[in-house]
């Protein structure tokens, strides 16, 4: 195994490491979990990447993504176990936030991350335009089909948790049919775009509990009216009465 780290600088995207790897039949690796952006490209063979999505059988040509705080293992093919190349960085911005994995290498990059790793010490500047290349690519597609919509919903809740919002509130805002919002945003993230809606919030009337605030208080704040229907929903994701909460 090789592993390079790179300089850092500040920016948007900064590169961190990168290697490579010619792994024995079944070698495995995880489960394991960062706080990083690491991507795997497949220059051979083949093997299975796991994660929370499922199982993913990955062979040449194409790349597998690891976002910070996923939880994944992979291993080698035990007949024709894979090469592969990683790039790691950290990113201001979130990426790459569709619930799939899996993507094919676009066409003319695997040149260029055969000439990254035939260098003694690979740059930074080639690792950086190769993780802009693949964030254009992935990017790319998911906005051939509205992702750029959806990634605009998510941050929407995020940022307005505590409006009295609705899937069909919401769906109307943005001009999508109710079913078909519900489809596409459980594709992009894995999760109903409601149960995403009650996670938001639940994590804040959390944090508000643990600071002192009132059942009350932390209900109205987090768009719920009804205090008791509040500490059902909260009750019955945590097990636990938000007046126990300390």
């Amino acid at each position: 195994m090789e592993n390079y780290v790179l300089d850092a600088k500040k920016a948007d995207i900064t590169p961190l490491f990168v290697g490579r790897e010619n792994c024995d039949p079944g070698h495995s690796f995880g489960p394991y979990i960062r706080e990083y952006y690491i991507i795997h490209f497949c220059l051979g063979g083949c093997g299975v990447l796991r994660n929370k999505h499922g199982s993913f059988y990955i062979s040449e040509g194409q790349f597998f993504v690891i976002r910070p705080g996923e939880i994944t293992k992979y291993t080698a093919d035990s007949a024709d176990p894979w090469e592969y190349l990683w790039i790691a960085f950290s990113a201001d911005e979130e990426y790459f936030t569709d619930a799939v994995s899996v993507f094919d290498t676009p066409h003319g990059l695997d040149d260029r991350l055969r000439n990254i790793i035939a260098e003694d010490q690979p740059s930074r500047e080639g690792c950086l335009a190769v993780i802009y290349d693949i964030i254009y690519h992935v990017f790319k597609r998911e906005d051939d089909d509205g992702g750029e919509k959806i990634r605009r919903i998510r941050r929407y809740i995020k940022y307005n948790y505590m409006l009295p919002i609705t899937v069909t509130s919401i769906a109307h805002s943005f001009g999508f049919e109710r079913s078909y919002l519900y489809r596409a945003f459980k594709r992009r993230y894995g999760i109903g775009i409601k149960e995403y809606i009650t996670t938001v919030r639940m994590e804040k009337a959390s944090e508000f509990l643990r600071g002192g605030y009132t059942v009350k208080e932390s209900a109205h704040m987090v768009g719920y009216e009804d205090e008791f229907n509040f500490s059902k929903v909260y009750k019955e994701r945590y097990g636990i009465s938000p007046s126990k909460v300390k």
